[in-house]
């Protein structure tokens, strides 16, 4: 007995296999590509597809935090860099690198966007959430100097390595 295969049945089959969705490690090297070719509209386009595509997975979180840092470092669009990093804050409340993403959003706020409010509701969060991280240090120095100009600043900074230098001497004659 003879079996017939419908047409349809092997267009549908024959459409399923040549449509498999790449992997996120294909993802991440289109976007890997474009980004050496500074076409970082493309390189986020590849890192979206990906992080629709899957989710969940380690490298949806890596993609997300990616976006964020083009477009503040390469596209200055810091108020869509803040919200890729909300974005990555949300999807991974204790990721390994929300506390870099909490962070950088203050300072976002805080050195280039001038929203002093913000950055301030932030580094608190920041400070309360990750006391013993080593950006806490930072975070604590910029929240003393909210609304500071970088020239206000040297003074200060000048103070404190002077005063370590003494306490250093101190410390040396005591021994």
């Amino acid at each position: 007995m003879k079996y017939l295969i419908h047409p349809l049945l092997v267009g549908s089959v024959a459409l399923l296999v040549g449509c498999s969705k790449p992997s996120p490690e294909e993802y991440l090297g289109k976007a890997t590509v474009a980004i050496n070719e500074k076409n970082f509209n493309v390189a986020i386009e590849e890192y979206e597809k990906l992080i629709a595509e899957y989710p969940g997975s380690p490298q949806a979180g890596e993609a997300m935090m990616t976006i964020a840092r083009i477009q503040a470092d390469e596209l200055k669009d810091y108020a869509r860099a803040i919200a890729s990093y909300k974005r990555y804050l949300e999807a991974y409340p204790d990721g390994k690198q929300a506390p870099i993403a909490l962070f950088l959003s203050a300072y976002l706020y805080h050195n280039e966007l001038n929203d002093l409010d913000n950055a301030k509701a932030l580094y608190e969060q920041f400070l309360a959430r990750y006391p013993d991280h080593e950006m806490a240090v930072s975070a604590k120095f910029e929240l003393d100097n909210l609304g500071k100009k970088p020239e206000e600043l040297l003074p200060i900074q000048q103070q404190e390595k002077s005063q370590v230098a003494v306490q250093s001497t101190r410390s040396a004659k005591k021994k």
